[in-house]
């Protein structure tokens, strides 16, 4: 949709710079050795696209008919134009398509994605604006309206080929430095490469840095994505009267910037004012219905405020959208009968758990959910011998299944042991759930959210404060041993911690760094370094955005190329 939004150049808000008309005549063929992807399901507009496309000299061109086949491309080659019908068939569409390709970095910063399709319904339109495809082109289309666009997008989004392998392999200070040096250069795209750094530093949690840049933008001009940018910034600092007032100053301007609104219902619940969330959630979906996380936010928060109507439609919404997309998970249909049931609607939660039981036949986790929810179902319905032994199946697989479920899936299985008595069982896995978790402040929340939805609010709490302080303990008698040069003390210490918690992220990023430490003062070992790898590897798989995973990922690098080990960078 970029033909109807404002563009706006560096040049335009400053004076005294060079023009762009050199930078225009270098990029003089704009098609020439490109690799295009077209993504449509009829033949015919493929043929018809890639004749369009063959008259501006594009002759490289690959051609995918369903999702599947496209994800299976992208993830092969590194292509420079993406050209996706919006209609993909199965309910999933070329947005969805968009969001999975940019969550899973499939494809290189500078790659321009265009949806192209007849869909004019101002729902669909907004939803593509906020997902921000490079532009959003409309059937019947002109060649020439064709190449127009495509030139404009591809000139943009070449300039970001600088920053295209630090951002591939996760190296977001790298690319941060890329952007700062563009930026100091005062280019054509200065204004996209500040825009660029600034949710790169919040994307690894470096707010100060966000925040400067914001407001660096902002004393040029009151750009909408600068201020949504500083807003944004302030909630993750904690200034949250500031930031609510930027939301609403931002929405005022303009009611479709739809990130405000996810972003004012999350101040709205961190201030506990469940109503002004539900709210907030409710006017977005009303604009943008088709975003997933939106839709699932406002199924949790109606729950929680008991507005169950609001909370089946959203939750069967969230199904909906998530059905035929990477999203697609078990514990969708587990919070639908959760509502259900809350409902008092046996018969609507039987067939959910019906739907779940075809859909995810012969999937391990799946199976496991069906066992979770009947086991509520039965106790709802007064069978309560079947629904202990349903329960105690479930159990046994959880032992199994444990820690590499999703944080929902375990709550989910706590609840319905809280449900049937069994609260030991309940409590293990929050309390295993919270130590693998012990820094994540929402998730921490929703669990103790849990423990007073079962009325156990005092043990909630109890628990929460009791295991987040023993791994703080067991993190910090570590780091004393480290920081008194007993690097292979510490090392025997967060080992033993990592066995107890083999999903916490902290506690592996402080393996390695001991390792580092100890590598660095005692030169190489071959056992410790190859264990701080697997370490490292696995937080880039968990938490690719860690601020402190990125800092020990340039220390990493430093330290191999040092020792002259590069078969050892990450």
């Amino acid at each position: 949709m970029s033909d109807k939004l404002p563009s706006t150049t560096y040049q335009s808000l400053t004076s005294g710079l060079d023009n762009t008309d050199n930078a225009r005549r270098r990029y003089e063929d704009p098609y020439a050795n490109r690799l295009f992807l077209i993504i449509d399901s009829l033949p015919e507009m493929q043929r018809a696209l890639a004749m369009t496309l063959a008259s501006f000299g594009a002759d490289k061109v690959e051609y995918a008919s369903k999702a599947g086949d496209a994800l299976a491309k992208m993830a092969k080659f590194e292509f420079d134009v993406v050209l996706c019908d919006y209609d993909l068939g199965n309910g999933y569409d070329g947005l969805y398509l968009f969001e999975e390709v940019k969550e899973r970095n499939l494809i290189k910063q500078s790659c321009v994605f265009m949806i192209v399709t007849g869909e004019r319904r101002a729902q669909r339109v907004i939803s593509a604006a906020e997902l921000a495809p490079d532009d959003y082109l409309l059937k019947p289309f002109t060649g020439e309206v064709l190449s127009q666009r495509l030139e404009k997008a591809m000139r943009r989004r070449e300039a970001f080929r600088v920053v295209d392998e630090a951002i591939m392999r996760h190296e977001y200070l790298t690319a941060i430095d890329a952007c700062s040096r563009r930026i100091s250069q005062r280019g054509e795209f200065t204004l996209d490469f500040m825009k660029l750094k600034g949710s790169l530093a919040q994307k690894i949690g470096d707010f100060d840095t966000a925040r400067s840049l914001y407001m660096d933008v902002l004393r040029l001009k009151p750009l909408a994505w600068a201020k949504l940018g500083l807003a944004k910034s302030l909630t993750g600092l904690k200034a949250y009267d500031e930031a609510k007032l930027l939301f609403e100053e931002v929405l005022a301007d303009n009611e479709r910037v739809m990130e405000a609104y996810d972003w004012l219902a999350k101040l709205h619940r961190i201030h506990h004012d469940l109503p002004g969330a539900q709210d907030t959630l409710q006017k977005a979906t009303a604009l943008s219905p088709v975003v997933l996380r939106r839709q699932k936010q406002l199924a949790e928060v109606a729950l929680l405020n008991k507005d169950l109507e609001t909370a089946e439609a959203a939750s069967e919404e969230t199904l909906n959208i998530a059905k035929y997309t990477w999203h697609r998970s078990p514990t969708h249909y587990a919070m639908l009968a959760r509502v259900q049931l809350a409902r008092g609607e046996t018969g609507t939660a039987a067939r959910t758990l019906g739907n779940l039981r075809r859909d995810y036949r012969y999937n391990e986790m799946g199976e496991w959910m069906c066992n979770v929810i009947d086991s509520q179902l039965q106790t709802r319905l007064g069978n309560h011998e079947k629904a202990r032994t349903l329960l105690a199946s479930a159990e046994t697989a959880y032992q199994k299944l444990g820690s590499n479920l999703p944080a929902e899936a375990q709550m989910e299985f706590a609840r319905a042991c809280f449900a049937q008595g069994k609260q030991d069982s309940g409590n293990a896995a929050m309390r295993d759930l919270v130590r693998n978790n012990h820094d994540d402040e929402e998730l921490l929340s929703s669990i103790g959210s849990l423990f007073e939805e079962v009325g156990l609010g005092d043990v909630g709490r109890q628990l929460i404060a009791e295991n987040v302080q023993s791994v703080l303990e067991l993190n910090n008698q570590a780091v004393r041993e480290a920081q008194a040069g007993r690097f292979e003390q510490a090392i025997e210490r967060f080992v033993k911690a990592h066995e107890e918690m083999p999903h916490n992220v902290q506690v592996m990023l402080n393996l390695a760094n001991a390792t580092m430490a100890y590598v660095h003062g005692n030169g190489w070992h071959e056992s410790h370094m190859r264990r701080a790898y697997d370490m490292l590897t696995q937080v880039r798989d968990l938490a690719p955005t860690n601020n402190k995973f990125q800092k020990i990922l340039k220390a990493w690098r430093q330290l191999v190329e040092k020792l002259g080990k590069p078969q050892w960078v990450l």
